[in-house]
């Protein structure tokens, strides 16, 4: 299908009067739009420029049958210019009814939003909501219920865009990214060895019935954009750092999950990657290719936008959380029983321990955060309203909705699958842990016995030192009665040796002696007895730490695990 594009071949000198009244409309919204966006630094209404172009398509749907226009986005010579284009590429409708109208449009510009939302009355928050990327919004009629007449989504797909540095980045910088004007990511820890991160973009659709059918509107993220460094109190805008998309040739082949383009309009088989590639690009050669059955509900204008947002989903799933490699995150390893008293080892396995707990923690943060996404996108896409599944006339259209539903369950089912693992591998860790702590423990008991054990026994052996240096001066002591007495008694006289009063010398010294003697000796074996009742019971008490040890968690578990 050819694709038109409008030509801007018209007088410039003045502007018809008719559009008097059109600029003060678009006046009055865009005053409205500046101070809804007064509290952010950026926006696209800041009247900046970020270094980005947006791309608009309008597609016309006619019983199987798409037109295709791109209308001139030229807005410098004359502001009327920009809104004659549109209206031009709009008014284009086949001429039977009804009349249903698709506008892609990637990346929020300020002027195009300004020219559409006077010309379909599009609610000022449909803009504000799709920049935000923390706000939801519900469109309601007057009673509270939906509104009838206009719908609005929002839903959020993967993206991945390659950096460009145009200067090197500062050590530790941290960025916000932006998508076209739109702020989607904060606190990026970046550097120069960088060229491509993992993020998300916005899809907003906005659908209205018109008298003789309906308009839907798209907006979509642009890859282009910037990195703001979140230290500098003033940055410059866009800056020296960019993100552009990925290009297809440096893109390394999933070995997960292969996505392949084939039909009649490819002459050979087109393999691409739903990570990285452009939501634009895709869906708008597939709108111009492709038929599609439209109905009454502006909604089924996205089939296509749907499909390639689950490939993005699935494609990033199945990348970020192999099921191979999720099941197999844990190496069954063991420290041997030789190694039980390594303490260095113990401490880096704790260490490692710790460092893959943290990881399966974050990476099943992301995953549960991946899932709500999932879960929304399944919500919004109607995959759980029985009554719209059933609703189209067209078998083929029925049997597309179908596939879709039973697509995005499959989907659902495989994350909870991913989630339950790794929920398993958290408490298999935890429980790791807390053996290791308790045999850590054990283990230091165990050491510090041994090193009160070996103090003690030094200590006795000191003490045996001192006594034995004790009991030479008590058997020294022993002596002074026998020497006090020869000194009494080495008198002349009777007294003397040979004489017969000699004998009193034996009948004092001897009995002292053998007094003083039998109290040291004595002494000593009681602490005897004393020291032979403790060696017995620390043998005891060895002995059944050494039981406790070779029965622990290092011998029976590694035999377990051994046999997984």
């Amino acid at each position: 299908m050819v694709v038109k594009e409008e030509s801007s071949s018209r007088d410039t000198s003045s502007e018809k009067p008719e559009f008097e009244g059109i600029r003060a409309k678009i006046e009055e919204y865009r005053n409205s739009m500046r101070a809804r966006f007064n509290s952010y630094s950026v926006h696209p209404w800041d009247e900046h420029d970020h270094g980005w172009t947006p791309r608009l398509r309008i597609f016309h749907f006619d019983e199987g049958n798409t037109e295709a226009h791109s209308p001139r986005l030229d807005r410098r010579d004359n502001p009327q210019h920009l809104w004659q284009n549109l209206e031009e590429a709009l008014e284009r409708q086949p001429s039977g009814n009804p009349q249903r109208t698709l506008i892609l449009l990637e990346g929020l510009d300020a002027r195009i939003a300004e020219a559409l939302s006077v010309k379909y009355d599009i609610p000022h928050d449909v803009w504000v909501v799709h920049y935000d990327s923390e706000s939801q919004l519900r469109l309601l009629d007057p009673d509270g219920f939906d509104s009838t007449s206009s719908t609005y989504w929002k839903i959020i797909a993967p993206m991945r865009v390659a950096i460009i540095w145009n200067e090197p980045p500062g050590d530790k910088m941290t960025f916000e990214r932006y998508s076209g004007s739109c702020s989607r990511s904060e606190g990026l820890d970046l550097d120069l060895g960088d060229n491509f991160f993992n993020s998300n973009s916005e899809l907003s659709f906005w659908g209205k019935h018109t008298a003789n059918g309906w308009i839907a509107l798209v907006v979509m993220d642009t890859p282009h954009g910037f990195l703001l460094p979140e230290t500098e109190d003033e940055p410059r805008v866009p800056g020296p750092y960019l993100t552009k998309p990925v290009d297809e040739s440096s893109i390394s082949p999933s070995e997960n999950a292969t996505y392949v383009l084939s039909g009649s309009d490819y002459t050979t088989n087109h393999r691409i990657h739903p990570k990285e590639l452009s939501l634009w690009d895709t869906a708008a050669k597939a709108y111009e290719s492709q038929s599609i059955t439209t109905t009454d509900d502006p909604f089924s204008a996205t089939i296509i936008l749907r499909n390639f947002v689950f490939c993005k989903w699935e494609d990033r799933i199945k990348r970020d959380w192999n099921l191979h490699e999720t099941i197999w995150r844990s190496d069954i390893e063991e420290i041997g029983k030789q190694d039980i008293r390594n303490h260095n080892l113990l401490l880096e396995r704790s260490r490692k321990i710790g460092a893959d707990f943290q990881e399966i923690r974050s990476s099943r943060q992301f995953l549960q955060q991946a899932a709500v996404y999932v879960r929304r996108c399944y919500q919004t896409f109607r995959c759980d309203d029985m009554d719209y599944l059933s609703s189209p006339e067209s078998p083929k259209l029925r049997a597309q909705l179908s596939q879709e539903s039973k697509r995005w369950t499959y989907l659902q089912e495989h994350i909870k699958v991913l989630d339950e693992l790794i929920s398993g591998q958290m408490i298999m860790y935890a429980q790791r842990a807390a053996m290791d702590e308790a045999f850590a423990t054990r283990s230091q008991a165990y050491d510090s016995y041994m090193q009160t054990r070996a103090a003690n026994e030094q200590a006795a052996a000191a003490n045996r030192t001192a006594r034995s240096s004790g009991q030479l001066a008590k058997i020294a002591t022993v002596a002074v009665p026998c020497t006090i007495a020869a000194s009494i008694l080495s008198m002349n006289g009777d007294f003397a040796a040979g004489e017969r009063y000699f004998f009193v010398y034996w009948c004092v010294a001897l009995p002292l002696t053998f007094a003083m003697l039998a109290w040291v000796l004595y002494k000593d074996f009681r602490e005897w007895r004393e020291n032979s009742g403790k060696d017995s019971k620390e043998s005891d008490n060895e002995k059944g730490l050494g039981d406790d040890r070779s029965s622990g968690y290092y011998s029976g578990s590694m035999d377990t695990d051994s046999s997984l």
